[in-house]
């Protein structure tokens, strides 16, 4: 998936914060989901070095396979959990629904901690990539054509 993103300035630790562009949440049919509500700035790598000016636009990519990691981590797991969760309890030890319902709550808990853990121990991983600069920022040169390939 590719997208283009403003870039808001360079961390220490190598990594660029970018930031949404205004208009880039308008219309999108997650936004009932989204958790970057108000909070427009993320990290990026930039593995290859592209001269980068705070205002610069720049693509970014992110591989379709993190993507669909990120998406079964988050939606896929807790509801696979769910079900789990509450037929171990009610076929496992027979309890009140009520109880059976709470385990299969508690399953979800545990998906998302899971997701957490992921999403911690592989947080680089998972970040888009900057591949190159759109449109540079105000006031700043041309950088002439792209010739990366």
């Amino acid at each position: 998936m590719y997208t283009v993103a403003q870039v808001k300035g360079i961390l220490s630790d190598g990594t660029v914060e970018m930031g949404c562009l205004t208009d880039a949440c308008q219309g999108c049919k997650a936004e009932m989901f989204c958790n970057n509500k108000g909070l427009t700035e993320y990290p990026a790598l930039n593995p290859r070095k592209v001269e980068l000016k705070k205002g610069d636009l720049a693509e970014l990519y992110l591989p379709p396979g993190k993507t669909v990691l990120s998406t079964a981590l988050v939606f896929a797991l807790p509801l696979i959990l769910f079900p789990i969760g509450y037929l171990v309890l009610r076929f496992g030890t027979g309890l009140d629904e009520l109880y059976c319902a709470l385990g299969g709550f508690a399953a979800m808990a545990i998906a998302f901690g899971i997701a957490s853990a992921v999403t911690v121990r592989h947080k680089r991983g998972l970040m888009p990539v900057i591949t190159k600069v759109v449109a540079p920022a105000e006031g700043s040169p041309d950088p002439g054509p792209d010739t990366s390939v």
